[in-house]
């Protein structure tokens, strides 16, 4: 799935998550967000027995109220192991890792899953080879658990992951961007190597800094991926976001804002189109949401910049 989406649903199949037999899971509530390979949920769960079953995907559990989970898995080598997982405890969960899971209480957590193959990608453009991410039921991360609060505060305001989490519609780019860094937090903190290897330092050639800077150009009025945007130079999406910071000093997310920013300006010099407008031919979430951004980058709003021009 390439498009952004928030849903409220009940009674179906958490995000990315697989069930025993596809049972639904008994939900107050969940929130979601889906883009590219990464799958964002915050749910509310009944307390339920879950039979053994696994996740297609690498699985990060982030508790956000008083949890109490009990899980048994198998390990590789086909022992059985039991933990008990509280509040404060975060779970990286492998990709196809048989578990059972008794939930006690009505569990609230936030739910990040990311594709087996970002994280091939990201074991290969920052060479940790043979590194893999080591299974957890109950690491302390705070960087992953500030994460966590954050997404929550957000998705309860029903509003975007921007860069300062603003208000609006979270872009494919932003969330891609998110689930890169997390991605090498995971590879540095909680793998199997004991290297920490330095960050490639790439930056973009004039021409192709200049054929990135013309897509995104040409497409400001529609939401572009960070994979989209890396395969115009032929780059992995976490290599290009790498080398397009370190080319402009800031990142691909940043940028497109302040384009998008200097053609509202451009568009306001127009009377006839209306500021709702102009926020919709620029695909923000709103006039609200325009108005908010334009604010944060030049200190004023659309109505004062209009009315002074």
């Amino acid at each position: 799935m390439n498009q952004f989406q928030v849903e409220n649903t009940k009674n179906t199949n958490s995000l990315l998550c697989s069930t025993p037999k596809n049972e639904p899971v008994p939900l107050i509530f969940e929130k979601i967000v889906q883009v590219e390979k990464t799958g964002i949920s915050y749910v509310s769960i009944q307390p339920n027995h879950f039979e053994e079953h696994s996740d297609p995907h690498l699985k990060i559990s982030i508790p956000l109220k008083q949890t109490a989970i009990h899980v048994k898995w198998q390990t590789e080598t086909g022992k059985q192991r039991y933990q008990f997982v509280k509040s404060g405890c975060i779970s990286i969960v492998s990709p196809d890792l048989p578990h059972e899971t008794w939930i006690e209480q009505p569990a609230e957590q936030l739910i990040i899953n990311l594709a087996p193959e970002l994280i091939s990608q990201a074991i290969d453009d920052l060479n940790f080879k043979p590194a893999r991410i080591v299974p957890q039921w109950t690491a302390k991360d705070k960087f992953i658990e500030q994460l966590g609060i954050a997404f929550k505060q957000n998705f309860n305001k029903e509003i975007a992951l921007q860069t300062e989490f603003q208000q609006g519609k979270p872009t494919n780019l932003y969330v891609e961007s998110v689930s890169n860094l997390l991605i090498t937090h995971l590879l540095r903190h909680h793998s199997t190597t004991d290297k920490i290897p330095t960050l490639p330092s790439d930056k973009l050639s004039p021409k192709k800094l200049q054929q990135v800077i013309s897509y995104i150009q040409v497409n400001l009025e529609r939401s572009v991926s960070l994979s989209e945007l890396a395969q115009v130079v032929e780059l992995s999406p976490s290599r290009f976001a790498r080398a397009f910071k370190q080319t402009t000093g800031i990142s691909p997310h940043k940028y497109i804002l302040e384009c998008k920013i200097e053609k509202v300006k451009e568009l306001l010099n127009n009377p006839q189109l209306s500021i709702a407008d102009i926020s919709y031919t620029l695909n923000f979430s709103s006039q609200s949401h325009l108005t908010t951004v334009f604010r944060r980058l030049t200190g004023t709003t659309p109505s004062i910049y209009r009315k002074n021009s």
